[in-house]
């Protein structure tokens, strides 16, 4: 049997002619999670096109396995603020590792995460938004999945959480949970808080894989201020159920703290803005937070997208009263625009390639992800040898 015939079933029927190593999410999350193995995987949120070719590079010669993922509120059903809906950005990834020569047996593996998929309010508006992105995303061949109701009390968050992780169990794919909103308005989520909702999850058999909680970050260009006693202390209290901690907001953590992740449970790394700082040629402080120039941010003229391009972005931004963190919705608007100054001036791509790729490259190295493509192939050949003992089990016993 081959290596691609292991890839999950929602892929492959997505995708029947393509040869991309598209892996679920739990044979990447079983390798990092393995005992002695220790690493975490790097999952980019990469807002627009650009931001991928430089990371499939540096994936590749250094055999890093890599989530690429985008949130609901960058990627929904009408496509975000990214402008890309689950199956265009799904598409893109797979076209963009196929032209790259990432195909085959040998290739490093990679999934596509649904990221973020949120309710804040328990309406049916906000359930079936939520549960229509999982089923288009599924049919679409992404293999891992976060669901989000840590905008609500405990009990909704836990009946939320169960109903719409149904869908994702149900087709075998890698499941992460959230407690304590993450940079949300109260404190650090608690060790008891995440036990709860893992427990009762278990209960139902919808444990999660992963569960993201609150431990003094925030999405954005914002610093970091991880409390990393409380990280590990809620993984060695999920234990029982072998759950891993997922770290969001991890732009704006100094790269020599990033490097010590994987010593506190922390297997799942969300990087996001600093892939916008980078395109865009944004200078940032010794954290990788942008530096701020009035309501805008301190453009790098030989870095990134030109200059040309960037005063029309920040005459709109102005125009549109779009200023730091909001100007993120510059990507839907300038889509087009970013795109055809890539392709067309060999300049600024091959910059731009650069600096994603020495970045990814630094991330990789500090994550202890370095030659990991192997061990997750192994995960996948692993898996299934279970599942025909399993199988062979229970015909035995009819």
């Amino acid at each position: 049997m081959s290596l691609l015939d292991l890839r999950p079933e929602n892929f492959k029927k997505a995708f029947p002619d393509s040869q991309v190593m598209h892996v679920n999410g739990k044979s990447i999350m079983q390798s990092a999670m393995k005992e002695g193995n220790h690493w975490v995987v790097m999952a980019v949120n990469t807002r627009h096109e650009i931001a991928i070719p430089g990371l499939i590079k540096a994936s590749m010669e250094l055999q890093s396995p890599v989530i690429y993922e985008l949130a609901l509120s960058e990627s929904d059903l009408t496509g975000g603020y990214t402008g890309l809906t689950p199956k265009d950005f799904i598409t893109l990834v797979v076209t963009l590792n196929e032209k790259m020569g990432n195909i085959g047996e040998k290739a490093v593996p990679f999934t596509c995460h649904r990221d973020h998929t949120t309710v804040q309010n328990v309406t049916r508006k906000a359930f079936d938004k939520a549960d229509s992105l999982i089923k288009v995303s599924i049919e679409a061949g992404y293999g891992s999945f976060s669901i989000d109701c840590s905008f609500l009390p405990m009990e909704q968050n836990i009946a939320l959480s169960a109903l719409l992780s149904e869908q994702v169990i149900r087709a075998g794919l890698m499941y992460e949970s959230e407690v304590g909103e993450i940079g949300g308005a109260h404190s650090n989520s608690s060790v008891c808080e995440a036990v709860t909702l893992v427990e009762a999850l278990a209960k139902l058999g919808q444990c999660p894989d992963l569960i993201a909680i609150n431990n003094g970050t925030t999405h954005g260009n914002v610093r970091g201020n991880i409390d990393l006693k409380l990280t590990f202390n809620t993984y060695k209290a999920m234990a029982p159920w072998g759950v891993g901690i997922a770290q969001h907001g991890t732009t704006g953590t100094a790269i020599e703290d990033v490097g010590k992740f994987y010593k506190y449970g922390i297997f799942k790394a969300n990087v996001g803005t600093t892939w916008q700082n980078v395109i865009w040629g944004i200078d940032t402080d010794e954290y990788g937070v942008a530096v701020e120039k009035g309501s805008s941010y301190q453009k790098n003229p030989d870095k990134g997208i030109s200059m040309d391009l960037w005063k029309k972005m920040e005459e709109y931004a102005l125009s549109n009263n779009m200023k730091g963190g909001n100007m993120k919705k510059l990507f839907k608007p300038f889509k087009d625009a970013m795109a055809q100054e890539y392709y067309s001036n060999a300049k600024i791509r091959e910059r731009i390639d650069q600096a994603v790729y020495e970045t990814a490259a630094a991330y990789f190295k500090a994550l202890q992800a370095v030659g990991k493509a192997d061990d997750v192939k192994a995960q996948m050949e692993k898996s299934v040898s279970k599942q025909e003992v399993k199988e062979s089990k229970e015909r035995d016993y009819e």
